[in-house]
């Protein structure tokens, strides 16, 4: 195991929750196929090309993407990170400092969230069916990041002790967003001990996507939280839940799950499995991981507060220097075109924290 694997096991052992039984079968799926298009023309004026956001860096030295894959490596050995790419992104890869841990499977075409996390999944199934698997996209902003990582442990921790249910990452709404999805928590709460540390989670009630102003406004007042998409599970119940609810599908990606056992074995070579990747993609409509198969699974679905970390999707520049400036922070971009976007900062106001040192040292 690499240097950095070790650091992180020795890290998580000293926290006392996390035995390295339980590690070794976890796994992380990173979201990283998204084109952002509400980002673009702030990217192109900055960067002089359509860059994607999460190859951009935005604070600091490291990408977004670079943001999420280590976090997934505080969390996972780096060889168990599944990280998901659109077509034509490899060449933003290479402008990365250091090469990505794991895999790297570039989409031949965007077929939405859902596929997105399923296609690694099929290659999680193949070799170790009894995972858990936590799922990241790679342009959400988090802060602290200690306190994140407690949550993520956490719900990894509760999708193995909740075996039949899916652990969704909610966030503290803090305003009237309208491009995020809402959900709304029971009023029951359940608490457990595991991994020697008391957690709390709620069944979802309801899911809500992207509300008008008015309505965001009454799902503020009424205690909805903001839906990450951030969301952790057993490899086989989020394969019953595909199967259950998006057979068509299911499949397709299953003849990839066939095809790769056969890899593990040594009797398919890599033409073939490029082959068999690419078939999925041929004719796939598009499923969204959110409204198609989330929307669906509210029974089954249990959902953890991210209380003391402040999170945000990083889809629109003025969400981007709104928290650059609330925090103090310096934009790796010129300062003076945060104060051209031209988005009144109040309207983004997150919450003050008392100190940025950790944030500033490790981006």
């Amino acid at each position: 195991m690499t240097t950095i694997g070790n650091a992180n096991i020795t890290r998580r052992r000293s926290w006392g929750i996390d035995a390295p039984s339980e590690t070794a079968s976890r796994w992380a799926i990173v979201l990283a196929g998204g084109n952002g298009s509400r980002m673009r023309p702030f990217i192109e004026n900055w960067l002089g090309e359509p860059r994607p956001k999460q190859y951009c860096t935005f604070v600091g030295t490291r990408s977004m993407l670079k943001h999420t894959v280590d976090r997934a490596a505080e969390l996972v050995p780096p060889k168990q990170i599944i990280t998901i790419i659109g077509k034509g992104h490899r060449s933003f890869l290479e402008t990365e400092h250091t090469p990505l841990p794991g895999k790297v499977i570039e989409q031949p075409k965007d077929c939405g969230t859902a596929v997105g996390i399923f296609v690694p999944l099929s290659y999680i199934m193949a070799e170790d069916p009894e995972a858990t698997v936590l799922v990241l996209p790679s342009d959400h902003f988090v802060f602290p990041e200690g306190a994140f990582l407690s949550h993520a442990l956490g719900g990894c921790m509760l999708a193995r002790a909740h075996e039949d249910s899916l652990i969704l990452f909610g966030a503290l709404a803090t305003r009237p967003e309208t491009d995020y999805g809402w959900i709304l928590p029971s009023s029951s709460k359940r608490t457990i001990v595991t991994g020697g540390a008391l957690w709390t989670t709620r069944t979802v009630k309801r899911f809500h996507e992207k509300p008008g102003h008015d309505e965001a406004t009454e799902l503020l007042a009424k205690g909805y939280l903001w839906n990450t998409m951030i969301v952790a599970g057993t490899a086989k119940t989020f394969w019953r839940l595909g199967w259950q609810l998006l057979p068509q599908m299911m499949e397709r990606i299953h003849n990839l799950r066939q095809v790769l056992r056969g890899v593990g074995s040594g009797g398919v070579t890599s033409r073939q499995e490029a082959a068999a990747l690419y078939d999925v993609f041929v004719g796939m409509r598009s499923y969204d991981f959110s409204r198609d198969l989330l929307q669906r699974a509210a029974g089954w679905t249990k959902s953890v507060t991210m209380d003391g970390v402040e999170w945000c999707d990083w889809g629109r520049p003025e969400r981007v220097a709104a928290t650059l400036k609330q925090l103090e922070l310096r934009p790796a971009f010129p300062p003076q075109m945060a104060n051209s976007i031209g988005q009144d900062p109040e309207e983004f106001r997150i919450p003050q924290w008392t100190s940025h040192n950790s944030l500033a040292q490790r981006t």
